[in-house]
């Protein structure tokens, strides 16, 4: 192994290494223009996320109006999930059932006449079945920029339930604001959430439930509490499976690193067996190597992400295998070649479809790498491998000094007679 053969074998990876950036940098423009195009599609159809806010309440005793305090809320909502992919992005759907109990207690002794401004998540949306009845009977509701006005009386000193609620469509993810003020006082406060799906998460500003419990469908999920001074809202993030753009877009974005490591793995062989490799061979793995990643590009947005991910590693391996089948021949060298592939392509690329793990299975992976070779060569004469040329020696510029006659040698001539 040369200098010359090293150094062509560094051109081959940095001009691999630019085709990947522009694939990446390809990928990212197909998922945002997808986004773009499509995620206000799905939202028109399917709704965007919602904020449902708790009600305010007042009440004339005379000519101006005072607010009246919730002594007690008894909140369900009941989701049931679609996971819509449309290009490159995966969408979370959901129908949510909301139902809410609130409780108003008249503060004045005579009676008054009550209003409840209830706001919609959305202006826009639908909303099947929304309905207020106070203490069992249904009030005449009014309908303005997006905010339903319920009128009724409360008698002095009476407690009135209302109750309302409707059916709608929401994306991505599910809130509710118990405090629409700010930080207030919350009381005989109760939310459950029934879900039908198994994995959970919940917003970055959010509460975690009081209580959970595992279902057959989903979660069972509470938030009780007797008394609170809360300005934060409750609610969940509906999941997602990884979404194959920016998914592909990382896988693609880190190739280089697979391709260097196996590189490396090659050098190392050719140096500790009788293989040998022309920079030409090298050019042609790493276009083996960027097959993988472009099928799996264009796949992507076709079939699932796993179907895909599995054809494209097909595809790589079958190229590789085969075609140093052809060059080396069936050999120990051939199998080693192979299980590089595997571990610096394969499960280097698919350890991206966990999150969080990504760089532990790359280090976990680089340092068996590293134990393996250095097992491997520790024995090896690095000398004979890469060997160093013999230095030069510096030329002078004065002239040679002329040559001195030698003396005769041999036994000295006879005496003439």
């Amino acid at each position: 192994m040369s200098g010359k053969r090293l150094f062509a074998i560094g051109v081959i990876f940095v001009l691999a290494a630019c085709a990947w950036m522009v694939l990446a940098g390809s990928v990212q423009i197909r998922s945002a223009s997808t986004d773009d195009r499509l995620g206000d599609t799905v939202g028109g159809l399917w709704g965007a996320a919602q904020t449902q806010t708790a009600p305010t309440f007042r009440y004339s005793p005379g000519v101006t109006a005072s607010s009246m305090d919730v002594a007690g809320s008894d909140i369900a909502a009941g989701f049931k999930l679609t996971q819509r992919r449309k290009g490159l992005l995966w969408y979370a759907t959901y129908v949510v059932d909301f139902k809410a109990t609130y409780k108003v207690k008249n503060p004045v002794d005579h009676a008054v006449d009550a209003t409840m401004t209830f706001a919609f998540p959305d202006a826009e949306g639908t909303y099947d079945g929304f309905a207020v009845k106070v203490d069992g009977s249904e009030v005449p509701v009014v309908y303005r920029e997006g905010k339903a006005y319920a009128s009724f009386k409360v008698l002095p000193g009476a407690t009135a339930s209302v109750v309302t609620g409707y059916r709608t469509n929401g994306m991505d993810r599910w809130t509710y604001v118990p405090s629409p003020g700010g930080a207030g006082v919350v009381r005989d406060f109760n939310l459950a959430m029934a879900t039908d799906f198994a994995t959970i998460d919940y917003p970055a500003d959010g509460v975690s439930p009081t209580s959970s419990t595992k279902t057959d469908a989903g979660w069972d999920l509470v938030w009780n509490y007797s008394s609170v001074v809360s300005g934060r809202p409750i609610g969940i993030v509906m999941p997602v499976p990884p979404n194959p753009g920016p998914l592909v877009a990382r896988i693609t974005a880190f190739a280089p690193v697979s391709l260097l490591f196996f590189f490396a793995a090659l050098v190392l062989l050719t140096a500790t067996s009788k293989l040998k490799l022309h920079p030409v061979h090298y050019g042609f793995l790493a276009a083996a190597f960027f097959a993988f990643d472009l099928l799996l590009a264009y796949l992507a947005d076709q079939v699932d992400i796993n179907v895909a991910f599995s054809i494209a590693a097909v595809t790589s391996v079958a190229l590789v295998v085969g075609y140093l089948w052809v060059v080396v021949g069936r050999s120990r060298a051939l199998v080693e070649i192979a299980v590089c592939q595997l571990l610096f392509l394969v499960l280097f690329s698919y350890s991206f479809f966990f999150s969080g793990i990504t760089g532990l299975a790359v280090t976990v992976g680089s340092v068996l790498t590293l134990a393996f070779f250095m097992g491997k060569t520790a024995r090896v004469d690095w000398e004979s491998v890469f060997p160093m040329k013999p230095p030069r020696m510096p030329q002078s510029d004065w002239p040679a000094p002329p040559a001195v006659p030698q003396a005769p040698t041999g036994p000295p001539p006879a005496p003439r007679a």
